[in-house]
């Protein structure tokens, strides 16, 4: 299973063909029964890291690098703000911080965690107040979250095709963390330096207020995001293409 972490998650510019789906050079199958298999998952993982932004065109799965995100908006606590055309940068740069996974097993499950600092790229319309500051304006926004932190934890099933056994995750839970978040919105009251300055410092020195409401459906995006892109490679590539050793439990 670890290795189809790797593969996904951290899979880049595999030239697959549809035809016989054979994995690039830089994946290699982990045999389940040594002792070093997750060991061998994480090296994996990490070396396949640099290819991971440029997607899997030949099996459908996107680049992630950016990200194109859906509409976010916060209306509520007298503050409306709304994000469209919202992009999410620098998942490429992830970094792998956690791996456990549990597979030859009644109940397999994997979790996986990941660090990363991203940056979220949109056009924004402000009006209200941020806690007792006053802010209106629209224009480009620029949010910056250092070291965000998300941990994924799912289920593993069994998908039968014609060439085989396939992983898919589902019922997936997260839980996520961020060091800090700074903002940045051009054109605030039309202009007024003065103003959109004041309203900057206070609404940087206050990001987690403001992040409690902007970052659940940010980090909702980003695992449904991860998640689709390791279940399009999944529904590809057999489970014994991946895992040497693999029993299926069921």
């Amino acid at each position: 299973m670890k290795c189809l972490i790797a593969i996904v998650f951290l899979v880049g510019i595999c030239h697959v063909r549809t035809e016989d789906v054979f994995l690039p050079d830089y994946i290699q199958p982990c045999n389940l029964k040594e002792e070093e298999f997750t060991n061998c998952l994480k090296q994996q993982i990490e070396d396949s890291l640099p290819y991971f932004s440029k997607g899997i065109p030949e099996l459908g799965v996107p680049s992630v690098d950016p990200v194109n995100l859906d509409d976010i908006t916060i209306d509520g606590n007298g503050l409306k703000l709304k994000f469209n055309k919202a992009q999410l940068h620098g998942l490429s740069q992830t970094m792998l911080t956690k791996l456990k996974v549990d597979i030859g097993q009644e109940d397999e499950r994997f979790n996986l965690g990941i660090i990363a600092n991203l940056s979220l790229t949109a056009k924004y319309n402000a009006d209200g107040k941020i806690l007792i500051l006053p802010i209106k304006g629209d224009g480009d926004a620029v949010i910056t979250c250092k070291n965000i932190e998300v941990e994924i934890n799912s289920k593993l099933s069994h998908i039968k095709s014609s060439k085989g056994v396939h992983f898919k995750l589902v019922t997936p839970n997260y839980k996520y963390d961020i060091q800090s978040t700074t903002f940045e919105f051009e054109n605030l009251f039309n202009g007024n330096k003065q103003l959109a300055d004041a309203t900057l410092q206070f609404a940087n020195e206050n990001w987690r207020q403001l992040m409690d409401d902007l970052a659940p459906p940010v980090v909702k995006q980003i695992v449904k995001t991860i998640v689709k892109t390791i279940n399009k490679f999944f529904s590809k590539v057999t489970i014994n293409r991946i895992v040497n050793g693999y029993k299926q439990t069921s």
